[in-house]
């Protein structure tokens, strides 16, 4: 049977055009994502002419990219873009559709997003060698209002985001029980909460939980710190399992900034069990992002999960506007520029995700798939110009040298103790035992 080859990136978090010395060094990574059959990134953020509003709220910061712009990312070869982010709603419905229109204009596949539930949830079909692929993406993410809704028979589909979302839950001890039963008793922070029980617009708590406000805590030890939504999970596996009946692969792409709340590279425990079912539903790689650092790489049943794959441009720093919501934020006057009001939530250019290396590190697998099975896999170090100061600071080049054995070094700390070895050959990454 015929093989096929396979790359998807982290996020593109893309908003400006990339300065003429790139032209000379793009094809350090362009080069390779061109080899594979399937070329998928995460397109993170909006694609308008800033003809809407911004939205009340946003994923930290309002992203939008000119339309036209996106003939830069097609430079790499991309064919699809992943949608569903925390950022697809930065410019409400109108920049959420448009996004969806100028990629359809361009012929580009894409999926996540949509006009209904429906539409975000369905995958994107690419053929490719003869074969066709299914490509889904999801956001967990997202804020609530995102959320993509189902139509009835009176009221119309919401456009939204293909969403996932989580149950978390804080293990206490009896103690710990009483002493936030006093705090709820002392402050009435419940009060809401108890009187919207009672009235019949929220459902009656779980036994075994206790809710201070809507953070909620257990005593019980047999339980998962964080869980997928049953329904929603259920779902987006059904619909992995319905594509693969008539697609020779199934690969997602999932976006999540969530941790276990130790450390940002640690995944959370909701995020492995969903890939998991991801990939006992058909699934036949998992690539994830949103939290802008690499995390583990784990071989499950043979396939491979990226927990993260981090960021594949870094352009936060480039934004063109910002809206009056933003500046009020930092509490600077509404007519500041778009750079102004970043040196201001950097504090003078002293915290913030361009501050630290970790952003700037990523890695580009290109999998091999013949028969149903990935026969091969090699990962490609990419660094985005950290030290870089000027328009290349954020774009990704190969790696080489002790940049390459430093995302190495990186790569193998995260996964050990998922059981995965990487070793290095020509700047090259593989894993031992494929």
């Amino acid at each position: 049977m015929t093989k096929l080859t396979v790359t998807s990136t982290g996020d593109s978090l893309f908003v400006a055009r990339f300065p003429e010395e790139y032209a000379g060094k793009i094809d350090s990574v362009a080069d390779f994502i061109k080899s594979c059959d399937i070329r998928m990134t995460n397109l993170e953020t909006n694609l308008s002419d800033f003809q809407f509003y911004g939205n009340q709220y946003s994923g930290g910061t309002w992203l939008n990219t000119r339309s036209k712009y996106i003939e830069e990312l097609f430079r790499y070869g991309f064919h699809y873009f992943g949608n569903a982010n925390n950022h697809c709603m930065d410019y409400s419905y109108g920049g959420m559709l448009s996004t969806i229109d100028v990629l359809e204009s361009y012929g580009m596949a894409h999926s996540g997003t949509g006009r209904s539930l429906e539409e975000a949830a369905k995958p994107a079909i690419i053929e490719a060698k003869g074969m066709k692929t299914a490509v889904f993406a999801v956001d967990a993410s997202f804020n609530n209002p995102s959320m993509a809704g189902k139509a009835t028979h009176f009221l119309k589909a919401r456009p939204g985001v293909n969403y996932l979302r989580h149950d978390t839950v804080y293990k206490v001890d009896e103690a710990d029980v009483a002493n936030l039963k006093a705090i709820a008793a002392k402050t009435h922070i419940n009060f809401t909460r108890e009187r919207n029980i009672a009235t019949g617009f929220k459902t009656p708590d779980p036994e075994g939980y206790f809710f201070l406000g809507d953070i909620k805590f257990t005593t019980k030890t047999d339980v998962p710190s964080t869980k997928c939504n049953v329904a929603d999970l259920a779902r987006i596996t059904s619909a992995i399992r319905a594509a693969k009946e008539s697609c020779d692969y199934v690969f997602l792409l999932i976006h999540c900034h969530n941790s276990d709340n130790m450390a940002v590279v640690n995944p959370p425990d909701y995020l492995k069990e969903f890939a998991h079912a991801c990939i006992d539903a058909g699934a036949g790689a998992i690539f994830g992002g949103g939290c802008h650092q690499l995390r583990p790489m784990e071989l499950y049943k043979g396939f491979p999960i990226f927990y993260s794959l981090g960021d594949f441009i870094y352009q936060g720093l480039k934004v063109e506007y910002l809206p009056a919501d933003f500046m009020e934020q930092y509490k600077i006057d509404i007519y500041s520029t778009a750079e102004q009001a970043l040196f201001a939530r950097s504090r003078g250019n002293k915290v913030g995700l361009h501050c630290d290396k970790k952003n700037y590190q990523t890695i580009l697998p290109k999998l091999e798939f013949e028969n149903g099975k990935m026969t091969a896999m090699q990962l490609m170090p990419v660094y985005l110009n950290f030290d870089r100061k000027d328009d290349m600071n954020g774009l990704p080049t190969a790696a080489h040298g002790d940049e390459a054995a430093e995302i190495l070094d990186m790569m193998n700390t995260l996964s050990a103790p998922y059981g995965v070895k990487l070793t290095m050959e020509n700047d090259m990454m593989r894993a031992t035992g494929i």
